[in-house]
């Protein structure tokens, strides 16, 4: 009974989160995309980024993968749900070599329980393994925020089984968090626009940092990507 009583509400509270984005901004967003993966030429593989204004705002995405075309299809206040909700238009129809995900900040600011956010994700996960199998999944971890630092602790909970999750199906993991943070354990408040939430170019470099330790093959200087 409790299983069933779980599985409603996490049905009802998917369709209630989608309703609060789907519609203009969400078509629009949809189209923009679209139009952009329209004007790739086509003549070297594909990294596909998904997941909220994160990697939406992140700059010069075609230079730090200049290896690869990018599509970057991310767009603000994107959940896991969304994604697993609009992964027809956003995954598949644009056919990733490179799929980087970023999804889990705003729903725990949002409010979703962690069950359902890791019920979406695995969802997500599982099936991109099985359609998707030559495609190289890359996920990165829920990053810190001075905004939202309140909720470390729940991050730090998601982040953990997220990154079970990821591991589990193959994929690869990156965790940023700890690259946010100075020796001290305190949070690097110079990484951050003014909203205290998104990334600033200093920021966005410290990521791109820690992404191409962790993941070789997506520094474009490295000689030997496989």
């Amino acid at each position: 009974m409790k299983r069933l009583v779980v599985g409603i509400w996490s049905l009802v509270a998917a369709s209630n989160f989608v309703a609060q984005f789907c519609g203009a901004g969400y078509n629009d967003a949809i189209d923009r995309i679209q139009q952009e993966a329209s004007l790739l030429q086509g003549d070297q593989e594909r990294l596909v980024m998904v997941g909220s204004s994160s990697f939406r705002f992140w700059p010069q995405t075609d230079t730090v993968f200049a290896h690869y075309e990018v599509v970057n299809a991310g767009f603000g206040g994107s959940c896991f749900e969304d994604l697993w909700r609009l992964r027809g238009p956003l995954i598949y129809a644009l056919q990733p070599d490179v799929l980087l995900v970023y999804e889990g900040d705003n729903d725990l600011f949002d409010g979703v329980p962690e069950p359902l956010i890791l019920d979406a994700a695995s969802r997500l996960l599982q099936e991109l393994a099985q359609k998707l199998p030559a495609t190289r999944l890359v996920v990165v971890a829920p990053k810190a925020s001075p905004a939202r630092y309140h909720l470390s602790k729940g991050y730090l909970s998601l982040n953990a089984k997220l990154k079970s999750l990821v591991e589990e199906q193959g994929a690869t993991w990156v965790d940023f968090w700890s690259a946010q943070h100075n020796q001290d354990g305190a949070l690097r408040d110079d990484l951050f626009l003014s909203d205290q939430l998104h990334l600033n170019r200093k920021g966005y470099a410290v990521w791109v940092e820690s992404l191409r330790k962790q993941v070789p093959w997506l520094d474009p200087n490295k000689k030997d990507r496989d």
